[in-house]
């Protein structure tokens, strides 16, 4: 089993591109691109869909959560108002408050009410929580496919 910043690695590598053309394409230094694959940082969510544009994979896939690499239905926007509306989904599917899904995420409510209104997007950890506890598509979560549920649900990092 990998980790997200092996993964992320792997991938770079797989598709022959350096440290430096990623970190151009995501508007980020090397030293960032080195330290989303060394797992001292996640990388943002933001950057995950560029980069997931940019290889033209899912970000469920690169991730490491599917080995589906492409959607049929692949959109390459993030949509603040679709997440919103699909934070607002899992809520109710879940029967969660806002205080409840806080405190399984480790937050505050405010800024589960800040999703819920789409004034900020999910970070990548509470993304990946939502999938590890519910199975919920990231790329679904925020707005790149349909597919709401993650089919071949894989065992990811340790």
């Amino acid at each position: 089993m990998i980790n997200l910043g092996e993964r992320i690695k792997y991938i770079r590598e797989t598709y022959d591109t350096t440290q430096e053309e990623l970190g151009n394409y995501l508007h980020l230094s090397k030293s960032s691109i080195s330290h989303y694959e060394k797992n001292d940082r996640i990388i943002p969510l933001k950057k995950l869909s560029l980069m997931s544009n940019y290889y033209d994979l899912s970000i469920d896939y690169i991730l490491g959560i599917t080995n589906i690499k492409k959607y049929q239905d692949f959109k390459k926007n993030i949509h603040l108002t679709i997440t919103a509306e699909r934070i607002k989904e899992i809520l109710k599917e879940q029967k969660l408050t806002n205080v409840a899904l806080a405190k399984e995420l480790n937050t505050t409510e405010s800024c589960i009410r800040k999703y819920k209104t789409g004034q900020t997007l999910i970070l990548t950890a509470f993304a990946l929580e939502l999938y590890y506890k519910y199975n919920y598509s990231i790329d679904w979560i925020i707005g790149k496919t349909e597919n709401k549920k993650v089919k071949e649900k894989q065992k990811i990092y340790n």
